[in-house]
């Protein structure tokens, strides 16, 4: 188990992420709390769409396969976009 402190931490990012991910504890202290690293697995990260979220991108990517979007592919595009609304 190891503590330090955020200085300490960002000084040596990797070596402390090589800690957590061979299994050793590591705890950040800043001011008088306790902070630690915890590995997530990227299907983890998947959890934090909701059901409507995920509603949202399906219908936007059925837009995108209709030809239902708008193209900006530089500044003048994107300015008369803006314009014209």
């Amino acid at each position: 188990m190891s503590t330090l402190t955020v200085a300490d931490f960002r000084s040596q990012l990797a070596k402390y992420f090589d800690l957590v991910l061979a299994g050793e504890k590591v705890f950040i202290r800043r001011k008088n709390k306790l902070f630690t690293i915890i590995p997530v697995d990227e299907e983890e990260v998947d959890v934090a769409i909701t059901p409507e979220l995920e509603e949202k991108i399906e219908k936007a990517r059925k837009e995108y396969r209709e030809g239902k979007t708008v193209s900006l592919t530089s500044h003048e595009d994107v300015e008369r976009y803006f314009d014209s609304m």
